[in-house]
Order: structure tokens, then sequence, then C-alpha cells
């Protein structure tokens, strides 16, 4: 049984590249398939590591890293905004 056709999980969140981009699952556990916790090092720093360069560009191609970097520094501010907003409403759902 897939995950689309189970009754215990909610889907909360999607994007178009990823369908499950929050879930939870019953009242016991939530999932968040993204970083939320992003600074104007992260992607340099995970570049670091050579299999995320290799398969980030194997999937989107020669200087997706470069471009990957430089458009989480161009959209930091409203990324950290809508963190604090997911992070004020999951208190509220945990509370």
């Amino acid at each position: 049984q897939g995950i689309d056709k189970d009754p215990d999980i909610t889907l909360l969140a999607s994007s178009p590249v990823t369908k499950y981009q929050i879930f939870k699952y019953q009242h016991h556990a939530y999932g968040i398939q993204f970083h939320i916790e992003i600074k104007d090092t992260t992607v340099g720093e995970w570049g670091c590591v050579p299999e995320y360069k290799s398969a980030l560009e194997s999937q989107l191609g020669q200087g997706a890293l470069k471009k990957f970097d430089s458009d989480a520094k161009d959209n930091i501010q409203s990324m950290n905004k809508y963190s604090k907003i997911l992070y004020e409403n999951f208190k509220k759902i945990v509370n």
C-alpha cells in the first residue's frame, strides 16, 4: 500500500517537485522533507561533499550547485520568514 492510499497519513504541504513536503502520521509523528535551517553558507558547505554536488548536477545539470547557492542566498530572507511561520504553527499543533 502506497503513501497516497494510507488513511493514517495526511498531506500537509507539497511543492511542484515533491508531493510530500510535510505530512503527519495519525497524531503521533510529522515528517518534513526539506531543510528549513538554511544559512547563507549552507549550500556551499553541502557542496564540499563530492557526492552531494555530483547527485545535484546529475539531476539538474552542470552548474546546478552554483545556481542553487545563488538562489538560496537571493531567497534567504523569505525562507527565514517562512521557517518562523512553520515553527510557530507547529508549536500550536503540538501544545
